[in-house]
């Protein structure tokens, strides 16, 4: 078994980062088979580019020092992750030299300073490929034909060769489904890097296993599903999912080049990193036209709590608004001290925590509800002011009220669009929180209460009758059914995440289109007793969407910190 020792000092030669440099793997001429690779490293410039390579697009895969493997520099042994032995093996010339540039061995990944300037060229390294050479890795279980299968089946997809002959028998059908699924599955599509490794180099050529497939017959096949020449597909592709795991992943990769940065930071943020913050260092070399202030390059040496807030508070400054703020579902975060308001871009571990909020859909709500809860209060389009080193910001607020009752949480999904359809489903509970705050609270939902209960279950948020939804049976389905009814101590009914607890409180606060919920922090958090909260999660009330509840009451803005 190979053991993981200190080689950087010793093999890799020095580069001049600031002039552009990069190191070059060779990989020597040897038969494609098991026996030992043997490799050189050689310096070009980007500069100048006297050397063409293929950049390797790979998933790290198991990293620990148990399962390396033993790649050469003459005589001395590297140990590398199984993954990218395998890689090299497979892209081995049996009689010429080939050149790869592959991240973790040209980058001293023991030199933060030299990583930090190194990963920060990636997007000029992929760019100026001869090809992005993608390694999904070896077969696993899917044999040879079957997997040789899955290509054909895309490449006829794509309108590159005719139907197979295969085609016409079921079970050859179902193996190719298979194949071609477990092809859609492998960890590589589940890489934040591999976003950009993907969409950068000029052409690119797929490798899985033994076989292999130019990255624009991919493309091409799942383009033909949207653009009308995709021919008819057997139902054993649409069956097991493959067909929709393709269109997906490709119009994902397709949509990452012109979106917007919050959206592309949104869309691939359960993509896996080894390190956090490639979250966001993976997503901001690629692309010219998006860029943050506090981030001018990839820097090893921020920590990552830091390097979050930072790019919340720019994120905050470029949309004038607190729109970053949303979509989290009341999440929370495992990062040991970041702020509350802060977007926790790696998300957390454990899926019992997870939100059942989708972002799209509150993003959707945002931009086009016709809310703008917040009217005429000081907001972030004026200022946003952040204090305590960039830990906390510091907002005008007005207090609606304490959460009094949360509905029981509940999985259920209408059977229908009408109101009919939810009250069966869901009548029962509600009729339950409804008595219970009743009982509790008798003078304060009694006058206008069912009104207001029935308006937020439809989307008709506004007391004059308007109508301020767009489709009922979207309303229901991405913001009712995920979350959770909650009715405050003085009858402001509203939606919020099903974490949403008694003893919460219901604000609003300037720069946010919609209400938010916030939860007082200990007296011993506080400085100078001032109000300071830490941000749970934007929610959807009843009769204050237009900002209603801010007219006339101007004088009780106060100031108030989000930690």
């Amino acid at each position: 078994m190979a053991s993981k020792v200190s080689w950087h000092n010793q093999i890799l030669p020095p580069i001049n980062s600031s002039a552009s440099e990069i190191r070059i793997l060779q990989i020597l001429p040897g038969p494609p088979s098991s026996s030992p690779l043997q490799c050189t490293f050689r310096v070009t410039t980007l500069d100048s580019q006297e050397i063409s390579y293929d950049a390797l697009s790979y998933a790290w895969g198991n990293d620990t020092p148990e399962s390396h493997e033993n790649i050469f520099f003459g005589d001395t042994p590297i140990g590398v992750t199984p993954s990218l032995a395998n890689a090299l093996r497979r892209l081995r010339l049996p009689n010429e030299t080939r050149n790869i540039w592959a991240d973790a061995l040209c980058i001293n990944q023991a030199d933060d300073i030299e990583k930090s300037l190194q990963v920060s060229m990636m997007g000029r390294i992929y760019r100026q490929s001869t090809q992005g050479a993608i390694w999904l890795g070896p077969l696993g279980a899917t044999s040879p034909s079957n997997a040789q299968a899955a290509l054909d089946t895309l490449s006829w997809i794509a309108g590159e060769q005719d139907p197979p002959p295969w085609l016409a028998h079921e079970a050859k059908r179902i193996a190719a489904s298979s194949a071609l699924k477990a092809l859609l599955n492998v960890s590589w599509w589940s890489r934040i890097w591999t976003v950009q490794e993907a969409i950068l180099p000029p052409k690119a050529t797929i490798y899985w296993g033994p076989c292999s497939l130019p990255w624009s017959t991919l493309d091409k096949a799942s383009d033909s599903f949207f653009n009308g020449s995709a021919p008819a597909i057997h139902a054993e592709f649409w069956a097991n999912g493959c067909i929709l795991n393709l269109q997906a992943a490709l119009r994902g990769l397709g949509a990452s080049r012109g979106e917007g940065l919050f959206q592309l930071l949104w869309r691939w943020r359960y993509r896996r990193a080894t390190d956090p913050r490639d979250k966001v260092y993976g997503l901001l070399g690629f692309r010219s036209d998006i860029s943050l202030p506090s981030v001018k390059m990839c820097d090893y040496t921020v920590d990552v709590r830091t390097l979050y807030q930072n790019v919340t508070i720019d994120l905050i400054n470029m949309s004038t608004d607190l729109q970053p703020l949303i979509g989290r579902g009341g999440e929370g975060s495992d990062i040991p001290g970041l702020a509350s308001w802060a977007v926790d871009w790696s998300g957390v571990d454990d899926p019992a925590r997870r939100s059942r909020c989708n972002f799209w859909d509150h993003r959707h709500w945002w931009h086009s509800g016709g809310f703008e809860a917040d009217r005429g209060m000081y907001g972030v389009g004026e200022g946003l002011r952040v204090e305590d080193n960039g830990a906390a910001l510091r907002i005008c607020a007005l207090k609606l009220g304490n959460v009094a009752l949360v509905d029981e949480s509940s999985t259920d999904v209408p059977d229908g669009d009408s109101v009919a359809s939810i009250f069966r489903s869901s009548g029962n509970r509600w009729g339950r929180l409804l008595s219970r705050y009743q009982a509790e609270f008798p003078e304060s939902l009694s006058n206008g209460g069912m009104t207001a209960f029935l308006g937020l279950i439809t989307g008709n948020l506004r007391p004059d009758g308007s109508n301020d939804k767009d489709d009922f049976k979207t309303w229901v389905m991405q913001i009712v059914c995920p979350q959770a009814i909650f009715i405050t101590d003085n009858g402001y009914v509203g939606l919020g995440p099903p974490n949403v607890r008694p003893g919460q409180e219901l604000w609003i606060v300037g720069g946010c289109r919609v209400p938010v919920i916030l939860i007082p922090l200990p007296t011993a958090a506080k400085q100078e007793c001032e109000a300071s909260f830490s941000f749970h999660s934007e929610c959807f009330v009843y009769g204050v969407m237009k900002g209603e509840a801010v007219e006339g009451r101007q004088n009780q803005v106060i100031d108030i910190l989000l930690r």
